[in-house]
């Protein structure tokens, strides 16, 4: 860490950039530097920043591409390639654009830094992508720019949280050798709304980029770096609280082993000499709600998801377990395998570049964790099907797995009130994908929606967001899809 410099006065920020980093030590609880973000009157979409380079803007038989010619953050080539589907009869949707993956550059973090996506929200009428060289928005109805944020100088994001509270959310950035600096940022105006800095680990040779465990709870922001575990203010990035194993279990020696939030509710998984531990913390406060001391035969690598609150396999032991989200207490377990149905728990954002939190495919509800099926291959086809399988909280068995689907992978959207919400992602040289619901008591599948030839195979390895009958599909990475937008209409 750097030494303390004393108070700082606040610094207007570039529009468009990023304010200046606080340089306080985490005990002096640094306070948060505003953005004045984009200019231009309340309500209207901002601007997009100014950017080294020249714009060069192609229009030819329905295709509106913006191209950004030189150095700088490249906004994507937003094609335009459809509108509303003419019927509105809800059981046929069309391309309305895509966006093209950034060019494949050995820059930055990753081999696919600017390909590779951290985080997609939709936001009002926008649609925002977080990606290595920072946060870009577009319009939802026809692609166009919308705003954007660029990593600072030198700098590459590494992370983002997944929730957001009213359109708040947290990502972070660094070097290519330390990745420790945290952002706010709001998606309904555009701006980053403070930094700080946090003790990033730094890699060593050419070993991967440690990114920290990063989750939005409520009103907060929780970041675990190594044994260092801090609560910010989602507001303005103040420290709230800052704790350690030390200070969490004093005398046990023990080590951070995951960190996740949501809601109101922070679980802490921990390794130990002797067993380990699973505890939960007020993200408010930092203080514990409860503790549960895990035995060597019950130890957890962390949490599948915190609600419903479920704990991963660790070392020894192969089962994942059910947790009372009050007390923490096991009530019920169930492994890889149930009744023959195999589970498919692999994060699709994954890398070999950045070490950093997994993000898990999975929907629940009171009762029941809904998961994919492993993915097995179709018979004379280049492609892999999978299933959804339910799973009931109070005893760790299966309710039923999903049938009905096109021999094709499925991406989990939702469970709601109308039951489950899924994507199938079909194949775009014979199976067009579809938009369906799940009976959450029969698991039996209806369609809601067809989606065009052309976006088959968008939604493997994807995150699939649907808002009253539209449909976004935001690859992980660069691998089956070729778009890093689609949407659907």
């Amino acid at each position: 860490m750097t030494n303390p410099l004393g108070p700082q006065p606040q610094q207007p920020a570039t529009p468009g950039g990023w304010p200046p980093v606080p340089q306080h030590p985490w005990s002096q609880q640094p306070a948060a530097y505003p953005v004045n973000g984009w200019p231009g009157a309340g309500g209207t979409p901002p601007t997009a920043p100014k950017r080294r380079g020249r714009l060069a803007l192609l229009v030819a038989g329905g295709l509106v591409a913006v191209l950004l010619v030189g150095g700088g953050t490249a906004w994507g080539v937003a094609r335009l390639v459809g509108g509303w589907s003419g019927g509105g009869d809800g059981d046929a949707l069309k391309t309305a654009w895509t966006l093209d993956f950034p060019a494949h550059e050995r820059t930055g973090l990753t081999t696919y830094d600017k390909q590779d996506m951290f985080g997609a929200w939709l936001a009002g009428d926008t649609v925002v992508r977080a990606q290595a060289d920072g946060l870009l928005a577009y319009q939802l109805a026809d692609g166009a720019q919308a705003w954007g944020v660029p990593a600072p100088d030198g700098t590459s994001l590494c992370v983002a949280a997944q929730a957001v509270t009213d359109g708040r959310g947290a990502v972070a950035v660094g070097s290519d050798n330390s990745c420790n600096t945290v952002a706010g940022f709001d998606l309904n105006s555009g701006k980053l709304t403070w930094t700080a800095r946090f003790p990033g680990p730094v890699r060593e040779g050419r070993g991967p980029l440690r990114a920290p465990d990063l989750s939005v709870a409520g009103q907060q922001v929780i970041v675990r770096s190594e044994d260092t575990l801090i609560g910010l203010s989602l507001a303005d990035g103040k420290q709230l609280w800052r704790a350690t194993p030390q200070k969490l279990l004093p005398g046990r020696d023990c080590r951070f082993r995951d960190v996740r939030a949501a809601g109101e509710q922070v679980v802490v998984t921990y390794r130990c000499p002797s067993g380990g531990e699973v505890d939960a913390l007020d993200p408010a406060t930092g203080k514990a709600r409860w503790r549960q001391r895990l035995p060597e035969a019950k130890l957890t690598d962390g949490v599948l998801s915190v609600q419903p609150l479920v704990s991963l396999p660790g070392l020894g032991h192969d089962a994942y377990a059910v947790r009372d989200p009050r007390t923490g207490k096991e009530l019920a377990t169930f492994g890889n395998t149930i009744d023959g149905t195999e589970l498919w728990t692999i994060p699709p954002n994954r890398s070999n570049s950045i070490e950093g939190p997994a993000v898990y495919r999975y929907a629940g509800d009171d009762d029941t964790l809904y998961l994919p099926t492993f993915p097995k291959n179709v018979p004379n086809k280049m492609r892999q099907a999978n299933q959804i399988v339910a799973i009931d909280l109070a005893t760790g068995r299966r309710r039923w797995v999903s049938s009905g689907h096109t021999d094709s992978q499925v991406q989990l959207i939702r469970r709601d009130e109308q039951g489950v919400l899924a994507w199938e992602s079909g194949d775009r040289r014979d199976l067009p994908p579809r938009l369906v619901r799940i009976d959450p008591a029969t698991g039996k599948v209806s369609v809601v929606a067809e989606g065009p030839l052309s976006a088959g195979f968008e939604g493997e390895g994807a995150q699939v967001i649907e808002r009253d009958g539209v449909v976004v599909i935001a690859p992980w990475k660069h691998v089956a899809a070729k778009a890093a937008i689609t949407v659907l209409r």
